[in-house]
């Protein structure tokens, strides 16, 4: 379940980071579509997972809970921004995204996984 998630919350991400980089055009200064090319990615991601969490629940006919996967991927997004700073993930680019991916998709699992 984590890597179907995953799968679908990677694909989102490009199409997000791609459709953000082009938002400016181009006439774009580099260092801003860069900028949005990121905020595209993460947002494409959240996206990606709560479609991934939607299809595992209609497909496979889970008796979860769907509002607490969608909070989860919230909690989770909310928790890496918040504890970025305090935890030093901030000085290392590549563990930050990481650890992004990894504790968003697993607050999202935990929280579907949650009975009704």
């Amino acid at each position: 379940m984590m890597i179907s998630l995953a799968v679908t919350g990677i694909v989102f991400a490009v199409a997000g980071a791609l459709i953000g980089g082009n938002i400016l055009g181009n006439n774009a200064v580099e260092f801003g579509a860069l900028g949005l090319a990121i905020i595209g990615a993460l947002a494409g991601y959240l996206l990606g997972i709560i479609l991934g969490i939607v299809i595992i629940k209609r497909v496979f006919c889970r008796k979860s809970s769907l509002l607490a996967g969608i909070s989860g991927v919230i909690i989770g997004t909310a928790a890496v921004v918040f504890l970025a700073e305090p935890l030093k993930l901030i000085s290392n680019t590549n563990l930050l995204i990481g650890v992004y991916l990894i504790v968003v998709t697993f607050f999202s699992v935990g929280g579907l996984c949650l009975k009704k």
